[in-house]
């Protein structure tokens, strides 16, 4: 069987990787990756018989349209197919809208290159199946086991249900690593769980309270490691908005704070999720109850909750509570800036994204009290009013967590206090006998 070739035309890491892999398992391709027109050219002229995927939606200009005027112009046969809106004319390249699926477009690819399940099924495989590196994103799950090459050897590096990290990914880059295995007879179910699947089960109204808790764990995991290493791409924006939408959906059927406290599990029992998670709860209840919280006030909440430590990588790094603790710790002095400025990088992040609500990056650059967000016990005046929702909130999730750990019931009046004492400046004086409510 001949060995295909396709020069892919995408710039954006998360369609690349998912484009990528697809053509390379369902078409058993080699994928040549081009971000721009100039380059993609440049490969054709090194690959005289490679078709060409276009995904054109990923451009501000027609480059569908370009290409196929270099095809045109130089009387070119390489078939070209384009996914996206283009004014190239269909009867010279094989288009496909952007609502159709990925697996329909593969199939009519497969048809155009005379690859068929007969002859993927005689074309002879290893028993692990190599796949390149470059296509793997960080933040995916892992529904079969990852291995590497060692002369003859296979090593696991990861295992079934383990989610692939930014910090894996580099140390294999650092070590030359460019291939990673699969066992075989799981590389379409392998790539398929990469199509970010997860969002359907979080949208599953039949999904048990337990399994909604673990599941959006799992989702909030995959949404933050993507969200530090590639930025939030549409694919993370929208598997960030279906884990939001499930959150409240959890908020909703939660009784109160000790029913939510009682149904984290040993799975999910990492510190950042369940801060995001309490936040989340308490400062939806506040807000339905004073009189100034509407409903856009909760979505800011909400995406505030779930976003403010973004930037933070581990659960010992978001524990800190002032700065004279940061500067006293055994951190590495990269580690000791990152938190002490993880609000301000984490709103720089999300001021970017048009479709999230204009107050979440304000809500997230003052979560501390400072509106510079640069430090954690340097407090400013003029904060937001919901920037103050959230310090009040934050300060009851982590006295809820630390009531759990010692078999406690949180003290209300022990936490208005600690609050008076730390909070000395005019807003939140103002602000906190509003807060002050029974949930």
């Amino acid at each position: 069987m001949i060995h295909h070739k396709i020069i892919l035309l995408e710039h954006r890491k998360d369609f690349k990787s998912i484009y990528g892999l697809n053509l390379t398992v369902y078409l058993g391709v080699k994928v040549l990756v081009a971000a721009t027109v100039a380059s993609a050219l440049e490969l054709l002229e090194n690959n005289k018989t490679a078709y060409i995927f276009v995904a054109a939606d990923g451009y501000s200009v027609d480059v569908g349209v370009k290409i196929q005027r270099y095809i045109s112009k130089r009387n070119l046969k390489n078939p070209c197919f384009i996914v996206g809106k283009t004014k190239a004319h269909p009867g010279d390249v094989t288009i496909f809208e952007s609502q159709m699926e990925l697996k329909q477009i593969l199939q009519i690819i497969a048809k155009k290159l005379r690859i068929t399940s007969k002859s993927m099924t005689k074309k002879k495989v290893p028993q692990k199946y190599p796949l390149p590196l470059h296509f793997i994103l960080p933040g995916w799950e892992c529904c079969r086991s990852i291995y590497i090459k060692k002369g003859s050897e296979y090593i696991r590096i990861l295992k079934k249900g383990e989610i692939i990290t930014g910090e894996v990914l580099e140390k294999l880059a650092a070590n030359e690593i460019t291939t990673i295995f699969i066992e075989s007879h799981y590389r379409l179910k392998f790539v398929n769980s990469f199509t970010f699947q997860i969002s359907s089960k979080l949208n599953d109204t039949s999904l048990s309270y337990a399994d909604r808790l673990e599941t959006t764990a799992q989702a909030y995991q995959m949404v933050m490691e993507q969200a530090r290493r590639l930025g939030i791409t549409e694919s993370t924006m929208e598997l960030a908005n279906n884990c939001i939408s499930s959150v409240k959906k959890i908020i909703s059927l939660t009784p109160n704070l000790k029913t939510l406290m009682e149904n984290f599990t040993t799975n999910q029992n990492n510190y950042l999720y369940r801060h995001s998670m309490l936040i989340a709860y308490v400062g939806a209840h506040i807000l339905k109850k004073v009189h100034w919280g509407g409903r856009e006030h909760q979505r800011a909440f909400a995406f505030a909750a779930f976003f403010h430590d973004v930037m933070l990588t581990r659960d010992e790094l978001a524990q800190f509570r002032s700065d004279d603790s940061v500067y006293s710790s055994f951190l590495s002095s990269k580690e000791k800036k990152l938190i002490l400025q993880h609000a301000l990088l984490a709103s720089k992040l999300i001021a970017e994204i048009k479709s999230i609500p204009a107050e979440v990056a304000i809500i997230i650059k003052q979560h501390h009290g400072s509106k510079s967000g640069k430090s954690l016990s340097s407090f400013s005046k003029g904060l937001s009013v919901l920037s103050i929702v959230f310090m009040f909130a934050e300060e009851w999730a982590e006295l809820a967590i630390v009531a759990r750990e010692n078999e406690e019931r949180v003290n209300k009046q022990a936490l208005l206090s600690k609050l008076h004492k730390k909070y000395r400046i005019p807003e939140f004086k103002r602000t906190l006998p509003e807060l002050s409510l029974d949930f």
